[in-house]
């Protein structure tokens, strides 16, 4: 089950981090369109998503682990959208790289301190992951109309 686990968890931080990598491209048209105040919502709606709601997921995801160590990991302070407090986060590629060089301590505490929640915070992450993906398509439609 661990094993399922971590490999959902990594293909959902995968899927997040490949759609921003595609809409960071500078060749695609949203990018050379000249009036960018146009789809500026749309942008900063993708920006929260990836930068703050993905992020904050993540370490909510880790706490549920209970992943040793989880302190010494390198956060950052973002703005909660809704709270509009400062919270600390941890991005989608740099928990990449951890969870492939920490992979056995993520299976051992995956086996051995599953929380319940853990299952919400996943399908939390898929959500914004759909989000994601889905506002870059529109935001693709929006600037080819």
């Amino acid at each position: 089950m661990s094993k399922q686990l971590y490999d959902q968890i990594a293909r959902i931080l995968r899927r997040g981090e490949l759609a921003n990598q595609y809409y960071q491209t500078e060749s695609l048209i949203w990018n050379i369109d000249p009036d960018h105040t146009a789809h500026q919502e749309m942008r900063n709606t993708l920006e929260e998503i990836y930068q703050i709601r993905i992020p904050l997921t993540i370490v909510s995801m880790m706490k549920a682990i209970d992943l040793p160590g989880i302190h010494n990991l390198i956060l950052y302070k973002v703005m909660h959208p809704e709270l509009q407090t400062s919270k600390l986060a941890y991005g989608v590629t740099p928990t990449i790289y951890h969870m492939e060089e920490y992979k056995q301590l993520w299976l051992t505490q995956l086996e051995t301190n599953e929380k319940p929640e853990l299952i919400h915070y996943i399908n939390d992450l898929r959500g914004f992951v759909l989000q994601f993906e889905n506002l870059l398509s529109d935001l693709e439609e929006s600037v080819t109309l």
